[in-house]
């Protein structure tokens, strides 16, 4: 019998041992991510929450490991190199597999753990906000978490594991993404009340001043082909950085820009601002919802997306009544 329990004791400590260091690895490469995102192992060590040498320090044993250097050093922070580009993929996807595996374990009929969302700011700004309150209140045990960024930075978010889905502007051809249109919106040229008509608009287009997302964003990328399709020149191309700017800009006869019709219809300064009709080719847009193909759709995830699509459907019959 005492040999037994040696044995077993003996097991167990090898056991604890081997989960250590398998935690340890983790944290390493978490580490690495980390720097590699911010560019910094100073910003990196608060993200993690641990002291700078520490991260040096990992990133070293990594870099001798795999005989390779991941970074170059200089003195406005780090940069990956082409071994570390490589690595940083296969990283993040073991961290993204440990977690998924995590969560289908975790994983039951009532939504728990964590949901990471991303958003437009305009759909953050007028469509979201009842379905998280909603969510909220019916699942309380999920630890959700909202960013809101362009069509194109959420997209590389989920694709980089960052986001467990996000709402953006439109379909995209990319294979790595499952696609599902959420609800349909309706883009208008916004202006100020100065301008009655969109013939009178397009004349002083020369004029105006486009008041825009920064690059990447569907809407300013919608208003760019409408522009160069009807051969207008706009003076110049200002952007902002949110939402309540580039409309409050515009009622002050700033300038123009292009929204969705019900966001505008939201705003405070709603009455100062003229919608004006675009074709249907740019006026109709999906605002669809992504995510990975490749990554475990959690309970909370798919909680999310049933209770978006509910609330779709209840503003567009309230719209119809």
């Amino acid at each position: 019998m005492y040999e037994t329990v040696c044995f077993q004791s003996i097991a167990a400590i090898t056991s604890d041992d081997v989960w250590r260091q398998k935690d340890m690895e983790l944290r390493q490469l978490k580490m690495f991510c980390a720097a590699a995102e911010y560019g910094s192992f100073t910003a990196a060590a608060e993200v993690v929450h641990c002291v700078q040498s520490n991260i040096t320090m990992r990133v070293k044993e990594l870099e001798a490991e795999l005989q390779q250097p991941l970074f170059i050093r200089h003195k406005s922070g780090i940069t990956l190199t082409s071994a570390g580009q490589t690595f940083l993929g296969y990283a993040q996807r073991i961290l993204q597999l440990t977690e998924e595996s995590r969560s289908a374990l975790l994983d039951d009929t009532v939504p728990t753990g964590t949901l990471r969302l991303g958003s437009m700011e305009t759909t953050a700004a007028v469509r979201l906000p009842r379905v998280l309150a909603r969510y909220r209140a019916e699942y309380p045990r999920v630890q959700l978490s909202l960013t809101t960024g362009t069509t194109a930075e959420l997209i590389k978010a989920v694709e980089a594991h960052r986001l467990d889905g996000a709402f953006v502007g439109g379909f995209h051809q990319n294979p790595a993404l499952h696609q599902e249109a959420i609800l349909n919106e309706e883009l208008v040229l916004v202006s100020s009340n100065n301008y009655r008509t969109l013939a009178e608009l397009t004349t002083a287009m020369t004029q105006q001043t486009v008041l825009v997302f920064r690059s990447g964003c569907f809407y300013r990328s919608t208003l760019e082909q409408w522009l160069y399709q009807t051969g207008l020149i706009p003076g110049q191309i200002l952007e902002l950085g949110t939402l309540d700017g580039i409309l409050s800009c515009t009622a002050a006869g700033m300038g123009i820009t292009i929204l969705p019709k019900a966001v505008v219809e939201h705003h405070e300064s709603r009455d100062l601002i003229s919608c004006h009709r675009l074709p249907d080719a740019f006026a109709n847009v999906a605002t669809v919802f992504i995510r990975r193909k490749d990554a475990f759709e959690t309970s909370a995830l798919r909680a999310m997306v049933s209770m978006a699509h509910e609330q779709a459907v209840s503003a567009s019959g309230a719209k119809s009544a």
